[in-house]
């Protein structure tokens, strides 16, 4: 299931599109068959509930920050940069900020990239630079041996 919430993840699909856009070869390769070797899938729902409540915000947060590690370790990258990405709110979001900037209301994903890679990210409100965001992304760096060279920001910082 771990590795299903990391292909979730990197397709930026919901839970049950990630389900149906698995190939059987893909299945087969997260162990998702029985002993008769016909493919199981779970739920959409159930991949929800082991991420929400199996894992929960912790769980996940310590999965990134070993994939950030094993991604750094990798890299030949020796730069990385934060930027923030507008995550547009829904309609029924009474509380998200309105961003006269992207024009809508909205929350904001800081990510720290390296190369093409994303390595590291904190949300916040919709109005928030990425300045008071930095220290949490040195330090999550620090956490994972980042062996970087450069470190930049956008313009805007």
């Amino acid at each position: 299931m771990i590795k299903l919430f990391v292909v979730k993840c990197f397709r930026q699909l919901s839970y049950d599109k990630t389900i149906s856009s698995l190939t059987e070869e893909e299945a087969i390769l997260l162990s998702f068959y029985d002993e008769n070797g016909q493919i199981k899938l779970p739920s959409g729902g159930t991949l929800h509930h082991f991420m929400k409540y199996r894992l929960g915000e912790k769980g996940v947060n310590e999965i990134m920050m070993l994939i950030g590690e094993k991604i750094l370790k990798l890299s030949q990258e020796k730069e990385a940069k934060i930027d923030s990405t507008p995550l547009e709110a829904s309609r029924y979001d009474k509380h998200a900020d309105y961003n006269p900037h992207y024009e809508c209301k909205m929350d904001k994903a800081h990510i720290t990239m390296v190369g093409t890679y994303p390595i590291f990210m904190t949300h916040t409100k919709g109005l928030s630079g990425d300045s008071p965001e930095l220290i949490d992304h040195i330090e999550a760096l620090k956490n994972m041996n980042a062996n970087l060279e450069f470190y930049s920001a956008d313009r805007r910082l």
